[in-house]
């Protein structure tokens, strides 16, 4: 089969959701035993097949698409590939000689058992399920690749502070301190020489900022990184052995915004100091009681705007949800006002992938990071001009006018995607889509007589049975 460029587009996306399959690329007497591998997930790679001391040798020659090779490239590899097999040379034992070589450069190089460099790779050898691939220089994903990749680790990332150099943020003139980070206090020493009392004093200075909580993430995320560096054999053990956690327990928030607060951070929203697209952002939690990261990395794929819906699919879901047996996307009614709010944003950001693409630049295949809601919040709150509060309190708020409007507790659990924990939920396979969509516009109903000012006393339904 000719294949060409064209061709391996369509046949990749033909193939998505079917068996894999091999294809031979004939391009004439010159172009012995390339093949492409299509698999079910969309994805493609090429490799090439020789013999060797009799057997038949499948050497993986990379990736195809946008994070991987051309059709055009694999075909130059597959040169090098023929010239080495004239000479004697078998092409994979020279691919890990080189490979083992160009690492051993890049350590010495890079200096890679500083902590910057251990930072990189947990990120993305352990948060991403990434490998780096030495003909590119670039982190890349294996397709077979067994890693499962941990959701949204940017944000983790950034707890480290570890950003590529194409999503690093940018320096905000008069707005705040840049915030120290592992990256940033510890980044240049050797990894092995790394002290407790390093990591204590770094823990503890988030702490003395009144950042209990973030101390806490950052704890864990560098517990995590030098027990793996340790597995690995990058360092001879953890220093993190034996570190507390420096905000101690957590206790659960309890903040519900009354209704004058609600119309007093709805209408003052409008004069906050942030970007329209985070306005709408927290209009969103406060009218569909969902996660934050579920509205920072939704896509307007996701949204059936002409039957009132909303899929989050499984892999943005709350960790608990994705690690069920069988995980199912959680489906979200849509009200009319959260129709409007999203009607606003779609005129706004409506041309990208994205609901809330970053930096409104739709040429980044990237969404908000989950602290861009959290940062507005806290930068505005004296414009609020009421208690304290954050994205989250705003699902927390909604759920407990749900429940004053008398909406049934099952139902409002069922709009929150929360697990009941209770045998009845194996057995009960009702989807409760009708349940959801009342309980979402008798709240849709009730928010926007408080945003008007026509708020009642809230009177619950009577209860039957």
């Amino acid at each position: 089969m000719r294949v060409t460029d064209t061709w391996l587009r369509t046949a990749v996306a033909k193939n998505r959701g079917k068996a894999k399959y091999r294809v031979t690329v004939e391009r004439g007497p010159d172009r012995p035993g390339l093949m492409i591998t299509l698999y079910s997930n969309g994805t493609a790679a090429f490799e090439m097949r020789y013999t060797r001391s009799g057997a038949r040798v499948f050497m993986p020659i990379g990736n195809y698409g946008d994070a991987g090779l051309s059709l055009a490239e694999a075909c130059d590899a597959h040169d090098d590939a023929l010239k080495l097999l004239s000479k004697g040379i078998d092409p994979i034992e020279d691919r890990v000689q080189r490979q083992t070589k160009a690492e051993e450069a890049r350590r010495e190089r890079a200096g890679a058992d500083t902590v910057s460099s251990l930072v990189e790779q947990f990120v993305h050898r352990k948060l991403r399920g990434e490998r780096r691939d030495t003909e590119s220089g670039k982190w890349v994903r294996d397709p077979k690749a067994t890693t499962r990749a941990r959701k949204r680790p940017e944000a983790a990332a950034a707890l480290l502070g570890y950003f590529e150099s194409d999503s690093a943020p940018r320096k905000r003139k008069g707005k705040r301190k840049n915030v120290p980070s592992l990256v940033s206090e510890l980044g240049d020493r050797k990894a092995r020489d790394i002290t407790r009392r390093d990591l204590i004093g770094l823990l503890d200075a988030v702490v003395d900022r009144g950042a209990r909580v973030t101390a806490n993430r950052i704890h864990a995320l560098v517990k995590q990184m030098f027990d793996w560096a340790a597995a690995k054999d990058l360092i001879p053990a953890s220093p993190m052995a034996g570190v507390e956690r420096p905000g101690g327990e957590e206790s659960p928030r309890e903040r519900v915004l009354s209704s004058d607060e609600i119309k007093a951070f709805w209408s003052k929203l409008s004069a906050a100091d942030m970007a329209e697209p985070t306005r709408l952002a927290l209009k969103m939690l406060l009218v569909t009681a969902q996660r934050r990261g579920e509205v920072t990395q939704a896509k307007w794929s996701h949204f059936d705007l002409e039957n009132k819906l909303w899929t989050i699919p499984v892999e943005l879901l709350k960790s608990s949800h994705s690690r069920r047996s069988k995980p199912e996307p959680h489906v979200v009614p849509l009200s009319a006002l959260a129709l409007e709010v999203l009607g606003q944003l779609k005129a706004i950001t409506g041309k990208g992938a994205y609901l809330l693409p970053a930096r409104m630049d739709e040429s980044k295949d990237r969404s908000y990071s989950d602290r861009v809601l959290s940062r507005a919040v806290r930068e505005n709150d004296k414009k609020f001009d009421i208690p304290h509060f954050t994205p989250h309190d705003l699902r927390r708020t909604a759920a407990s006018f749900m429940t004053k409007l008398g909406i049934p507790r099952l139902h409002v659990e069922k709009v929150l995607n929360h697990s009941t924990g209770d045998i009845a939920e194996v057995y009960d396979r009702h989807d409760y889509l009708p349940e959801k969509r009342a309980a979402l516009e008798k709240w849709a109903t009730h928010l926007t007589a408080i945003i008007e000012g026509r708020d009642e006393k809230v009177v619950p339904m009577a209860r039957h049975g």
